[in-house]
């Protein structure tokens, strides 16, 4: 274990925040560098949520077709068949039922779906001047950090497509980059600046108290 300066030190070279961040964040300020990259983040969703607008129909023809694709592969593989063998009378009324519900979930519940996370996609670029940052909150306590399948990103969105690196503080977890988790020492006592918009927490900087 290293010296307080010389972890503290350490944790700045991953560049995952600068000592400016560090020494803003310790009075409840964001550094102007934070601002500007929430600023720069706002201003690109909402120059470009437009291109996911309007898109339920692709979503009901791209769940419609598997849904097609699906049935056909059981029709060819005689399962309906057996289907009809097992249910006899009720076979029509059970088909019945699953057309309907089948429909529903492309023509009604997946478009409303995708819709609802445009929306959400949408508000996370509102203005600054109109919703600002959340309050930045302090956390002292022991470190855990780990490797996830889980795929949580550093917005705090899940992903079956990536490895997430956590910091994990008593019960709250961050998610951070492979080269901060690396440098933070597990068991050692750090303090954190982080604030939380009520889905996730974003950690944005810290530093070892021993």
């Amino acid at each position: 274990m290293g010296s307080i300066d010389e972890h503290n030190y350490a944790l700045q070279q991953t560049r995952y925040f600068t000592a400016e961040d560090l020494e803003a964040n310790r009075k409840g300020q964001y550094s102007k560098t934070q601002l500007d990259r929430a600023r720069e983040s706002r201003d690109y969703i909402q120059q470009n949520h437009g291109k996911y607008e309007n898109k339920g129909w692709l979503i009901s023809l791209i769940f419609g077709g598997g849904l097609l694709f699906f049935v056909v592969v059981l029709y060819f593989l005689g399962v309906i068949d057996m289907f009809q063998n097992m249910l006899g009378s009720l076979f029509l009324p059970v088909m019945a039922g699953m057309c309907i519900f089948a429909a529903l979930f492309v023509f009604v519940i997946a478009p409303r779906s995708y819709q609802s996370s445009v929306d959400m996609y949408k508000s996370m670029g509102t203005p600054l001047e109109e919703q600002p940052l959340p309050q930045i909150q302090v956390i002292e306590a022991r470190a855990d950090v780990y490797e996830s399948s889980m795929g949580l990103n550093r917005r705090g969105n899940s992903s079956s497509h990536r490895v997430s690196y956590i910091l994990q503080m008593d019960s709250i977890k961050f998610s951070v980059t492979d080269t901060l988790m690396s440098t933070i020492e597990k068991k050692r006592l750090y303090r954190v600046y982080c604030s939380n918009n009520g889905d996730y927490w974003f950690l944005h900087s810290m530093e070892t108290l021993e």
